[in-house]
């Protein structure tokens, strides 16, 4: 914000910002702990700066008044409506061929390139909307995955931790399997955490007379188990537009993954076990 703005000491409420201006205030960068609570009733001073959402030419236009300066000029000139239908056609094409056969990845990748190749948007538009933070988590955290399986490291976790369960109430034992397979999908892939844990389950069923398939059930339910850490895929892309950390996802996420494993483990006991 301008210094001498004449929203200096009113809120976002009381200015009626999206009725003047027509764009969202969607957080606020300048006071720590606050930039993602509700900041309508935060009075503004002058050097806050101000995440907004609306279309180019009217954040462009609120640069030009008093009130606020850009910190970042927009290059954009508008949208380009005349685009969308090809950008639809774009994307429902790169969905289409990955139920041919070809991989998810290289399906949308190939809708990707026919938008650059058709102009729906420039090379570099496509290049500067990558998140490469969340690129380069999840390359350190796939071979890490791949060694952890093909190394037998997992595998020799998994079978000491069984060990010493093997002996426990039925119910120990699924819950036992419920954390090892959360623990594995937050540095593996869910299916890698599958593949490793769904045999040594079946064997751990059949020596205690436990249901293999409720076993198998229960590791397919809990990789799947990915709320603590931004390692997940989902969590990773959500992680720099929202300014999150890692101390964030423990705090929302520590609670459900307990509620989770306890939710999966005594459904499975009463279903299989019981």
């Amino acid at each position: 914000m301008r210094p001498h703005s004449p929203y200096t000491g009113k809120t976002v409420r009381e200015v009626a910002f999206r009725k003047q201006h027509g764009l969202e205030v969607i957080l606020s960068l300048t006071k720590e702990g606050e930039h993602r609570r509700d900041i309508s009733d935060i009075p503004m001073n002058p050097g806050d700066t101000f995440v907004v959402f609306g279309p180019w030419e009217k954040i462009n236009r609120i640069g030009q008044g008093p009130e606020f300066v850009l910190s970042t000029i927009p290059k954009e000139k508008g949208v380009t409506a005349s685009k969308g239908p090809f950008a639809v056609l774009c994307l429902t094409g790169g969905i289409a061929l990955t139920f041919t056969g070809v991989p998810i990845g290289l399906g949308l990748l190939t809708g990707a390139i026919a938008m650059v190749l058709g102009g729906v948007l420039t090379i570099n538009e496509a290049y500067h909307a990558i998140d490469w933070r969340t690129i380069f988590l999840l390359a350190g955290l796939i071979p890490l995955g791949i060694a952890m399986e093909q190394t037998g490291t997992a595998a020799w976790l998994a079978d000491a931790m069984m060990g010493m369960l093997s002996v426990a109430h039925p119910f120990l034992i699924l819950l036992g399997i419920a954390v090892l397979a959360t623990f594995f999908s937050l540095f593996m892939s869910n299916v890698g955490a599958t593949i490793v844990l769904v045999p040594l389950v079946v064997i751990i069923g059949t020596s205690t007379g436990l249901d293999p398939r409720g076993l198998a059930l229960l590791v397919a339910l809990c990789a799947s188990n990915s709320f603590i850490l931004p390692t997940h895929q989902v969590n990773a892309f959500l992680m720099t537009p929202g300014g999150y950390h890692n101390a964030d996802y423990l705090r929302a996420g520590g609670g459900m993954t307990i509620l989770f494993l306890f939710i999966a483990t005594g459904l499975i006991y009463i279903f299989f076990i019981v």
